[in-house]
């Protein structure tokens, strides 16, 4: 009996050795890549092509926990675009934020950095209203890359004003004005309202002190003049409609797991991992790439169409990829391989 034991013993260690219960890779793709794919490339600064130029326009390090879409694009004056990047290296910069400018070819012309100093940076059409407790101030920047700085002019700072005042002329603001916003502000338990508003060719701020919580809407708020055309790491179970799976080639058929998050502990699965090559429209013309480490499912509850992940390596956590462009109707396109990366797309001139 004891022989027979130390046989089944034997057998079993060598399948432990050479097929682990919890092999990470179990098989591979022995067939070829068709040479029809075989000039696919993946969009980074090594990207080359006839037609095309590719640029890196711009990349941060801030997490993705911190800032899940960390690269924004916005519409400004003059036909411009607007890059927004988080600028995080550290805690001393995690509210610094840099802006590059883009006129309608799609060359960055000029660029700012806003270091958090206490002062939010708001973006109305032609002017950047900086606000803050300790008083406000704007720049021309968006319209003509003027930073110089304008004092905000203050109304009833002093708080003499009587309420049937404040209220007349926030009525006045909100009729005649050009621009206007709210913001909210707590000082020793007291709220207070903040009306920014741009007449007379200057922008000016009207201090209400109220009878409690101030809670300003967004369509009373300053975003509302900021229109965002994209911004990254958005996350979607469904291609853009936009783009094309052209192919998926496996590689390896491995083990990774998906992360669901909220304390639940997710689960493992097993799939091919391989490339996936990919088509979109820039200028009307097809602008064909390719995409590594990449991950296709098709489930049921999202009847059966392919949703996107990628798996850095056997065994690791899935990340949802969404290959997500901007195309502007100037012409030029920008595209988001990752949250943290932002390439400008053109035709060669």
């Amino acid at each position: 009996m004891w022989i027979w034991i130390g046989i089944i013993m034997v057998v079993y260690l060598v399948v432990l050795l050479f097929y682990p219960f919890d092999k990470l890779v179990i098989d591979r793709n022995k067939e070829p890549l068709g040479t029809k794919y075989a000039a696919f490339q993946e969009v980074n600064e090594q990207y080359r092509s006839s037609v095309f130029n590719v640029d890196l326009v711009a990349r941060v390090v801030v997490s993705s926990a911190a800032s899940p879409n960390p690269i924004r694009i916005f519409t400004s004056v003059n036909n411009q675009l607007i890059i927004d990047c988080d600028a995080k290296v550290d805690e001393e910069t995690k509210h610094d934020n840099r802006y590059y400018k883009l006129n309608k070819t799609g060359q960055v012309i000029d660029s700012i950095y806003l270091a958090y100093d206490g002062y939010w940076g708001n973006f109305i059409e032609d002017f950047i209203v900086y606000t803050s407790d300790k008083g406000a101030h704007y720049s021309t920047w968006p319209l003509n890359g003027d930073t110089t700085k304008h004092e905000v002019t203050q109304l009833n700072s002093d708080l003499t004003w009587s309420e049937e005042k404040v209220d007349e002329k926030i009525k006045s603001i909100k009729a005649n004005a050009l621009y206007y916003f709210f913001s909210s502000a707590v000082n020793n338990d007291v709220w207070y309202r903040r009306a920014y508003f741009y007449q007379d060719k200057k922008w000016q701020m009207l201090l209400q002190k109220m009878p409690g919580y101030v809670n300003v809407s967004d369509e009373e708020g300053p975003f509302r003049y900021r229109k965002d055309v994209f911004r990254s790491g958005e996350v979607d179970f469904q291609i853009p409609k936009d783009v094309k799976l052209l192919y998926f080639y496996p590689e390896e058929k491995i083990k990774y797991s998906h992360i669901i998050g909220g304390g639940d502990g997710g689960f493992s699965v097993y799939n091919w991992r391989g490339k996936g090559f990919f088509t979109t429209k820039v200028a009307g013309k097809d602008f064909d790439f390719m995409v590594s480490k990449l991950v296709v499912e098709k489930e049921k509850h999202n009847g059966f169409k392919p949703s996107l992940f990628i798996v850095e390596e056997p065994g690791y956590a899935s990340d949802l990829f969404n290959p997500a462009f901007y195309h502007s109707p100037n012409g030029f396109s920008f595209y988001s391989p990752s949250a943290k990366e932002l390439y400008l797309i053109k035709i060669r001139r």
